[in-house]
């Protein structure tokens, strides 16, 4: 089971994220791009991500991810920490980290750890 201490760390990990709040909550941003939001629940964090991978993760697991209607124009699900092992929730993460931070900042990231990531759809090779 990840918490929400799991993702603060692993969010405050990635390059230039800074922690703010968002209408009360916990929210992880890259020059100022909103890219997760920890909500009251404690289970359950809005992540960025695009609309097809969205559509994909709900149809899979409805019980994991999920698109409030006041989302449905939005980039963004929900997402039941509570359910995901750590792995899925680093990845996801991951993912919406490099969907709002910049291309260069992407790339140094990749390189830093030897991968090579997709950003916006083109491959950047570390």
């Amino acid at each position: 089971m990840v918490t929400t201490d799991d993702v603060r760390g692993l969010a405050l990990s990635l390059p230039e994220t800074e922690e703010h709040e968002h209408w009360g909550k916990c929210s992880f941003r890259v020059r100022n791009k909103i890219f997760a939001v920890i909500q009251p629940d404690g289970v359950s964090v809005a992540m960025k991500t695009t609309h097809d991978d969205r559509d994909a993760y709900t149809s899979m697991a409805p019980e994991v991810f999920h698109v409030p209607d006041s989302f449905a124009k939005l980039s963004y699900m929900m997402v039941r920490i509570d359910r995901i092992d750590q792995k899925e929730c680093s990845d996801l993460l991951i993912q919406a980290w490099k969907l709002v931070s910049p291309k260069k900042l992407v790339k140094a990231y990749g390189e830093s750890c030897n991968r090579s990531f997709n950003h916006g759809g083109k491959k950047i090779d570390s």
